[in-house]
């Protein structure tokens, strides 16, 4: 089986294969076709087995490069982990020449820093829910137009960062939300 035959764009699918994956791992091939056709998916899988290419992939693939908006909303419980995600999303974007816009949102950061990069129009925010709260508080993030919401760890985070949060995130969330 390849990227290709699972719907991932030639562009993607040849990026992944310059990196060296030849092929989806078993969690990506179950999750890809089901993410790719705009389904919702719980993925449960261990450690290293590429979950997060298994929805970042889908994602990638989906983003409107044209549009101004924010497409999708990765939450993840730890700093290092959104700042992964967000390092992924980005050299993919740019090895495949996907023109995605990926932004990362965490505390523990400047938040003037993070609010001068939501000007450049990200299509992907990557971040801790407190973080991501903040900035809808203050009026500087916008999600009405989001259509992917991803809670990395959900159990983690969940616990972590607070349902209240999360709630606070989904709330702002528009219609086509998976």
């Amino acid at each position: 089986m390849s990227f290709e035959s699972l719907g991932l764009p030639i562009a993607l699918a040849r990026a992944l294969e310059a990196r060296g994956l030849q092929g989806p791992l078993p969690v990506q091939e179950a999750a890809l076709p089901a993410l790719m056709a705009g389904a919702s998916a719980m993925l449960v899988s261990r450690t290293g087995s590429g979950k997060t290419l298994a929805y970042l992939l889908p994602i990638l693939a989906g983003i409107d490069p044209q549009s101004p908006h924010v497409q999708a909303v990765i939450l993840a419980p730890t700093h290092e982990l959104a700042m992964q995600i967000n390092r992924v999303a980005k050299e993919l974007s740019a090895e495949a020449s996907l023109g995605i816009r990926v932004q990362s949102l965490i505390g523990g950061a400047a938040a003037s820093r993070q609010i001068e990069g939501l000007k450049k129009k990200p299509h992907i925010v990557v971040g801790s829910a407190g973080r991501i709260t903040h900035l809808l508080d203050l009026g500087k993030l916008k999600l009405r137009d989001t259509t992917w919401l991803v809670l990395d760890e959900a159990d983690r985070l969940l616990i972590e960062e607070g349902l209240e949060h999360v709630r606070r995130i989904t709330g702002e969330l528009g219609p086509q939300t998976r």
